[in-house]
């Protein structure tokens, strides 16, 4: 229905980009249901308050929710983009989006525990330095020591939560890899082209693959080091389309600017030939011209000739006479 009502209004992105994809598949909405699921299992994974002190200590985990949301929606958003843009149901992107859906739904629980343990423990802490003492931040309290993590615990989610982002980040990365392979297919020029290979993020996979190797390597010990370099992401995609911005303007400016060149010249083409038409219709009166005096003088010659030859005979007959 999105794309329905997407359709009507906009054919291209904001840089240029022709939307391949403006019908909706049942490839597309199988993924947003499954979405939408994985959304449903942060909110019926936490326990129903049953006293309003509990329904006021779960809002702690507030944070955690939040950050979940914010990543499903990061991830969601990148998938339709690509459907959008390129709309391909070929073989290998059927194959792709199986395993996303598949990392997606086994990547949920590690990712709402971590992160509601992550923003709880950090509020409970915050609101320490404050002298909070009320019932509900008691519970919070007393959850957030149950919850506690030793070092290897740490160890083994970083590792979970490293090898799960990995996993979706490099599906991403085969998606538009797959794009680009059908370039020719899907008749991508230039300015397409370009976006589509800078949307093959490597380093995403690489920010992963060396927050893993920090905690396989250091131990838990090194587990806090190992989530700070997950920061590097907003700021790399913020650079990068920052960057991508700018040459991105400069290719359509010189598209632009390759336009009114054609057009000047195909200008320039139309004026040549208007000229080589009128100079070649004022060559053929002139030489209708020159012909019709050349007929005429040709007739007033033949008109002479006659009247030569009616003279002589006149006159050879007197001689006779």
């Amino acid at each position: 229905m999105f794309k329905n009502i997407h359709s009507k209004h906009r054919r291209f992105s904001e840089t240029g980009f022709r939307y391949s994809g403006l019908e909706s598949s049942r490839l597309e909405n199988l993924t947003d249901a499954v979405f939408a699921f994985a959304i449903t299992l942060l909110v019926i994974a936490s326990e129903v308050p049953k006293t309003y002190v509990e329904l006021q200590a779960s809002m702690y985990d507030f944070i955690g929710f939040i950050a979940c949301i914010l990543m499903l929606l990061a991830l969601w958003s990148n998938h339709a983009t690509y459907f959008l843009k390129y709309g391909l149901q070929d073989k290998r992107t059927k194959t792709l989006n199986f395993l996303f859906l598949f990392v997606l739904l086994f990547y949920i629980y590690p990712l709402k525990y971590l992160f509601s343990y992550i923003g709880s423990v950090q509020l409970v802490n915050m609101l320490r330095n404050f002298g909070f003492t009320s019932d509900a931040y008691l519970i919070a309290l007393e959850k957030a020591r149950l919850a506690q993590l030793s070092v290897d615990d740490w160890a083994d989610i970083m590792i979970r939560f490293g090898i799960g982002l990995l996993a979706m980040h490099s599906i991403l990365f085969g998606f538009f890899q797959n794009a680009y392979r059908n370039r020719k297919l899907l008749k991508l020029n230039k300015l397409e082209l370009f976006e589509t290979k800078t949307s093959m993020i490597a380093f995403l996979m690489i920010i992963c693959i060396l927050s893993i190797a920090i905690v396989v390597i250091g131990g838990g010990y090194y587990s806090g080091y190992s989530g700070m370099i997950y920061l590097a992401i907003p700021i790399s995609l913020v650079l990068l389309k920052k960057i991508r911005g700018k040459k991105m303007k400069a290719l359509n400016v010189l598209k632009t600017k390759r336009k009114k060149e054609a057009k000047k010249n195909h200008l320039k083409i139309k004026v040549t030939s208007k000229e080589q038409n009128e100079a070649s219709t004022s060559f053929s009166a002139t030489s209708n011209v020159e012909a019709e005096s050349i007929s005429e003088v040709s007739v007033e010659a033949k008109r002479f000739d006659q009247d030569e030859n009616f003279s002589s005979s006149k006159s050879e007959t007197d001689q006779k006479k």
